[in-house]
């Protein structure tokens, strides 16, 4: 009877926990033939007014999706099999506006005609106490010596990028460089008409009159050589340091790029066709460009952040 009894009250409270709510999960799986418990009503009701809200958030996530591809740039991608290379992302809206107004401005010096204001010979009065060491210089060997010089620095260029990265890649970066210096020689050409100074060689008698006389004899100041011989230093640095971030190598180009660029501005004094503070003008914009037209020009490879039901990290996207 003591065992009887002791049965019937584990049953009876069995019974009574399973028709409490949610506590009947062990009888369902013990019972392959009970009918599944109702749901809470609670439970529906939320449910329902929650479905509204998650439908507005979609959209409103949507929404934003098609707003975003809408302002995205278009990239050229000139090579989509390794997103490091190139170092340069070029995009449609960025690229040919530059390009465009960077030869409307360089072509703005060609269109001058008329001569210098004091030609054919000016007052060395009216310099400053650096610039009057220098005037009245004339050497066209110097002057053709900066030429073959600033000619040699873009070749340079171009044939490092080629080695270190193949031919499509650097010519993608190529013309990054390209830009830069044509911004540079487009504000050397505009802050070159916007003065009007006269060149070295108006202040003495050594240059050929044609020369004094000629329009091009009022472009002293900024000197383009040397604006387009640092933009394209600085810009090779700043490719070659984004292919390779943990390498000396960048730095020993930059330092020669440096150099030589210093080389071109100080030949283009000794020709007689800029001033020393032309020759600093032009290095410090050049310098300046060529760090800002690189710096707007992004890496095709990013770094995002990897985030997961299952996994952590970060994650490498390339723009192909």
């Amino acid at each position: 009877m003591t065992c009887t009894w002791h049965r019937s009250v584990f049953v009876t409270a069995a019974i009574a926990l399973c028709f409490s709510p949610g506590r009947c999960a062990w009888a369902q799986a013990a019972s392959p033939t009970s009918d599944a418990p109702a749901a809470d009503p609670a439970t529906l009701a939320d449910a329902k007014a929650s479905a509204p809200a998650e439908d507005a958030a979609q959209d409103q996530a949507k929404d934003a999706r098609a707003t975003a591809n809408a302002a995205a740039l278009t990239p050229i991608v000139p090579h989509p099999g390794d997103a490091r290379r190139p170092a340069f992302q070029l995009y449609a809206e960025i690229d040919l506006p530059v390009l465009t107004v960077g030869l409307v401005f360089v072509g703005a010096r060609f269109v001058r005609t008329q001569k210098a204001f004091c030609a054919p010979l000016c007052d060395r009065g009216d310099l400053n106490a650096l610039d009057r060491t220098t005037a009245g210089y004339w050497s066209p060997a110097w002057s053709t010596t900066s030429d073959l010089g600033l000619l040699a620095m873009g070749l340079g260029a171009g044939a490092l990028l080629t080695l270190d990265e193949g031919l499509v890649p650097a010519l993608n970066d190529a013309v990054v460089i390209a830009e830069s210096a044509m911004s540079a020689t487009a504000a050397a050409s505009v802050m070159t008409l916007a003065a009007g100074r006269p060149r070295p060689f108006l202040y003495g008698d050594k240059a050929p009159l044609a020369d004094r006389n000629g329009s091009d004899a009022g472009n002293s100041f900024l000197s383009s050589h040397a604006a387009v011989a640092f933009a394209i230093a600085t810009s090779s640095f700043v490719a070659l340091h984004r292919l390779h971030p943990s390498s000396k190598l960048p730095y020993w180009v930059l330092g020669a790029g440096l150099g030589a660029s210093s080389f071109i501005a100080t030949a283009r004094v000794l020709a007689g066709q800029h001033f020393m503070t032309d020759a600093l003008g032009g290095a410090l914009v050049g310098s300046a460009i060529g760090v800002l037209i690189s710096s707007v020009h992004p890496s095709p490879l990013t770094v995002v952040p990897v985030v997961g039901d299952t996994q952590r990290g970060v994650g490498v996207q390339g723009a192909f």
